[in-house]
């Protein structure tokens, strides 16, 4: 679903007039910001600068439904990223430690605004199976955190990130079919999600399980939409400020992330200029 869509369903199940869109390329503009109720920040680069100016009233969100669906919190407590976990997770966990991880993310327009945005999602996605930047250095003490670009191109970005136990690859790449795909491995299985930015639409065969044996595992999600569920929650944060400041502090660790991932990034690429 593209944003232009997004903006469209939600707009018939909320009041729009409640709701302000921030696109890429918008400029901050601080009496627009001031006039919302509701901010929706989409692939915003600045987005923690939404976050410092949000009075405890204000609703500041990343536009990022998915994580609203029962899928998101199933596949985080599937995919256990460090030895910081408790034996009851390893048990229920159809993969075990993670010891790889693939996400690529992909679309047609090839603008800079859509990397950004595509950029935005990737860094979201490593926040909500990583946690925080700071909790990741501190069971990974021996390694550096700092990505490596593999591929650096206008419309291609490849990251890999290489901790004691796992590596980790991230692919965003514009100009071609949408795509948000995403792989686990473990010592005790696999999964795949092929389109995990619309669980609502990742019905067999577009989801799998597998264990150590190859084996196929059954599973069950729930079909509602992602979308209705992250109006719900729209209309939740109006009086939940638990809610408002859980969103502020998945901008935070986002935002951290993306800046991890556009550093290196920029540095790969001038360490390739001045060789």
């Amino acid at each position: 679903m593209t944003c232009r869509q997004l903006q469209s369903v939600l707009n018939q199940l909320l009041d729009p007039r409640e709701m302000t869109w921030w696109g890429p390329e918008d400029l901050w503009d601080e009496a627009r910001f001031e006039v919302g109720q509701t901010h929706l920040l989409d692939g915003r680069k600045d987005a923690a600068r939404f976050v410092e100016h949000a009075s405890a009233h204000q609703t500041v969100v990343d536009v990022t439904p998915w994580l609203s669906h029962p899928l998101a919190k199933q596949l985080s407590n599937w995919i256990t990223p460090t030895e910081n976990h408790q034996p009851s997770v390893e048990l229920s966990s159809p993969l075990g430690l993670l010891r790889r991880m693939s996400v690529a993310l992909s679309g047609p327009e090839t603008a800079p605004g859509p990397l950004d945005r595509l950029k935005w999602q990737g860094a979201t996605t490593l926040a909500h199976f990583w946690g925080p930047l700071e909790k990741v250095a501190a069971v990974n003490i021996q390694t550096a955190i700092a990505p490596e670009v593999l591929a650096s191109k206008p419309q291609l970005i490849v990251w890999t990130i290489s901790t004691l136990q796992q590596v980790i690859t991230l692919e965003v790449a514009t100009g071609l079919p949408p795509r948000a795909w995403c792989e686990a491995v473990g010592p005790m299985g696999s999964l795949v999600v092929d389109g995990f930015l619309d669980p609502s639409l990742a019905a067999k065969p577009r989801f799998w399980v597998h264990d150590a044996r190859g084996i196929p595992r059954a599973e069950e999600f729930s079909p509602v939409s992602e979308v209705e569920l992250f109006a719900q929650d729209l209309r939740l944060a109006q009086h939940d400020s638990a809610l408002r400041e859980h969103w502020k502090t998945r901008i935070q660790r986002t935002s951290q992330w993306l800046e991890i991932l556009e550093k290196s990034a920029t540095e790969s690429t001038l360490g390739r200029f001045l060789r």
